[in-house]
């Protein structure tokens, strides 16, 4: 991946870790990105043995398809957010420090619901669910009952499971004051506003000192992405990946017995491949 190479922000970063105490942030990010690009698969074959359900095979694929491109984002996003910083585009960087932290948070909510489902049995639901996550804007009448998923529903989730006040709204909130055409995204560029000779003498920067104030965020952002790679996705490895896979007998099992389930199964299916 490119590596962050703004000295300034450089700067800003490790004299944070300073103040913290807790550790290389940029090292970490860094790092974790490189070991995040290594892991992705570009092609997923899906193999069908001959003792596996079609239902639980559904169900992988879905699955699957879903956490690995949701890979690919965070490795698109991240790689725009250092171009940004080494361009100078901070406008462009909080545009992508939003969207990172829109993605973060509906990570965190869908692998949770899937988790739940899978925990409680409810196959049929969890196909649906990952359904609703692999289907093009354009062809959503696939998905029987689609619904798409409020952005603020996936903050409110993950705000919970920081178990913060409001912290992850403060984020979000700030940053989409810089993002929406509001006077505070304007107001960034402007340095100074002296009244000098009666006249008002107003600097404009790509760096002002306001932009420089709101490297926070984007720090934040940074952050967010370290944890979902070191946290999140172990652990949706082993609550729900490999839960899925320990599970394949049960799923089989419950469909061959289930004869509303496997039928509400071919219904989604085939409403999907239309």
């Amino acid at each position: 991946m490119e590596k962050i190479t703004n000295k300034q922000f450089i700067d800003y970063l490790r004299n944070q870790d300073k103040e913290i105490g807790e550790g290389n942030l940029l090292k970490s990010f860094e790092d974790n990105i490189e070991e995040f690009e290594n892991s992705v698969e570009k092609r997923i074959t899906n193999k069908i043995d001959n003792h596996d359900s079609i239902p639980y095979i559904n169900i992988k694929h879905f699955l699957d398809r879903y956490l690995n491109a949701s890979k690919f984002k965070f490795i698109d996003l991240s790689n725009g957010l250092v171009s940004c910083i080494n361009s100078r585009s901070f406008s462009g960087a909080f545009t992508i420090s939003r969207t990172i932290l829109e993605n973060v948070a509906m990570l965190h909510l869908k692998s949770s619901e899937f988790i739940k489902c899978l925990e409680n049995k409810k196959y049929v639901k969890l196909l649906h669910e990952l359904l609703k996550m692999n289907v093009r804007y354009q062809k959503t009448y696939r998905v029987k009952d689609y619904k798409r998923t409020h952005i603020n529903d996936a903050l409110r989730h993950f705000n919970r499971k920081l178990g913060k006040d409001d912290d992850v709204f403060y984020l979000y909130d700030n940053i989409s004051e810089r993002v929406h055409p509001s006077p505070s995204s304007f107001m960034m560029y402007i340095d100074t506003n002296n009244k000098k000779e009666n006249r008002y003498q107003n600097s404009f920067s790509l760096n002002s000192k306001d932009i420089q104030g709101f490297y926070s965020f984007i720090a934040l952002t940074m952050v967010d992405i370290v944890i979902t790679i070191e946290d999140l996705y172990p652990k949706i490895q082993k609550d729900l990946i490999n839960f899925l896979k320990d599970s394949k007998l049960e799923i089989d099992i419950h469909f061959k017995n289930n004869s509303a389930d496997n039928k509400k199964h071919n219904e989604l299916i085939n409403q999907f491949n239309t």
